[in-house]
């Protein structure tokens, strides 16, 4: 449905089919996401600005390092969202 919408990206497309077959061999590392978010709310909060999805997107990617995810694709955070108590 997404992908027929407005809210269709090459993106979201390419790696909810990858997260849903399991696929997370490294394209896009956790943990370069992880540095990427917590530079990108940093820059954001020093030109004054603080919304809730950098800090939000910043915290999921330091659970899935902490989780041990750090090598994976950024797809293995559909393993880690799904999991149960998550």
């Amino acid at each position: 449905m997404i992908e027929q919408s407005s809210g269709q990206s090459w993106i979201g497309s390419d790696r909810m089919r990858r997260a849903i077959a399991g696929d997370y061999a490294p394209r896009a590392h956790v943990t370069l996401l992880q540095k990427d978010t917590r530079l990108a709310v940093e820059a954001a909060a020093a030109a004054g600005f603080i919304g809730p999805l950098g800090p939000a997107a910043r915290d999921v990617f330091a659970r899935a390092a902490a989780a041990g995810l750090g090598d994976l694709d950024d797809a293995a955070l559909l393993r880690l969202l799904s999991e149960p108590g998550r």
